[in-house]
């Protein structure tokens, strides 16, 4: 396992997913803000670095690859690939966890955990090809999502040249699974497209359509203090789309309330006990209401921080007070 390996400034494997609209985890204008932060000299913030998952993910990636090389019979191949690839005409880099050279072509065989979901053989023999180590709570599937490995693989092969890859998943710590795919080029050309468009709109400063008011934050992260309110009236659509926020927000209120109702009189029923059971509808339901335990600490002063600024995700409609 060695450190990031890609430029800051590229898109790399890892985002392709996000960059097709297929991540659940970022958006297009999320990675598209994060570029053009970079561009501009102040890159944004990291919310996220790493957890225990992530960090039994690097401790166990060379044990996935081993065991990958192991099972696909693959002698020569490197599990510490200390290097990032480029595509030669496209903005596109990526590193790579392991790489092999393949010694038989490929069919899906369950009792080895290895699967081709393309279907067919994947032909190998004699070929190198990239080696993806992933490491999952999920439970066992016979094809991974897109997100999750198999997009991540083409754009690796995209930047290599190699003609296949496999995905080497570990499910729960107990059960690896090796997904082998061959070089898909409708797919590819996808990847190509899309890294195109996003530095096209990089350059000109062009927002991605919002797909999710989490997602409008992204593409709209600051506020212009000169701009005049903007009469809703004269838009298309204003009138419904206000009404019909207003009606959720009220049935969400009104739900909000029936389930503080539902739980004051559970908790009543349960007193002291944390935890308590009904059979209904031919299921069994298990209520619990535990303890939160917050560990003691000692006195200390919070370290200075800098002002940032960041686009609150709520937004709100009220009516004018006279």
């Amino acid at each position: 396992m060695v450190g990031k390996l890609t430029p800051n400034n590229m898109i790399s494997g890892s985002r392709t997913p996000a960059l097709l609209s297929m991540s659940p985890f970022t958006t297009r204008n999320e990675l598209l803000a994060e570029m053009v932060a970079h561009d501009l000299g102040h890159p944004i913030a990291k919310t996220f670095d790493g957890n225990e998952a992530t960090g039994w993910g690097d401790t166990l990636e060379p044990v996935i690859l081993k065991e990958t090389c192991k099972r696909l019979g693959i002698i020569e191949a490197d599990i510490n690939v200390d290097k990032a690839f480029f595509h030669d005409s496209i903005h596109l880099s990526a590193s790579l966890d392991g790489m092999g050279k393949g010694v038989n072509n490929q069919l899906t065989d369950t009792s080895r955990g290895i699967y081709c979901p393309q279907g067919g053989p994947v032909e190998c023999a004699g070929e190198w090809g990239c080696l993806e180590a992933k490491l999952t709570s999920a439970a066992p599937e016979d094809q991974p999502p897109p997100w999750r490995g198999p997009i991540q693989l083409q754009a690796q092969m995209m930047v290599t040249g190699f003609s296949w890859g496999c995905v080497a998943t570990l499910y729960r710590g107990i059960e690896l699974r090796l997904f082998l795919y061959q070089a898909d080029p409708d797919i590819q050309a996808q990847i190509a497209d899309a890294v195109n468009e996003f530095e096209a709109r990089r350059v000109n400063g062009d927002k991605y359509p919002i797909v999710s008011s989490e997602d409008g934050n992204h593409a709209f992260s600051k506020v212009d203090d000169g701009a005049e309110p903007i009469d809703l009236a004269s838009t298309q659509g204003g009138h419904q789309l206000v009404q019909s926020l207003l009606a959720a927000k009220a049935k969400k209120k009104e739900a909000e309330q029936e389930i503080d109702d539902a739980e004051a009189a559970i908790k009543e029923v349960m007193g002291e006990h944390e935890e308590a059971f009904i059979e209904m509808l031919n299921k069994k339901y298990v209520v619990k209401w535990p303890m939160r335990r917050t560990r003691a600490q000692p006195e200390k002063v919070v370290p200075a921080k800098p002002e940032t600024f960041k686009r609150q995700n709520v937004l709100t409609v009220k009516e004018f007070e006279k």
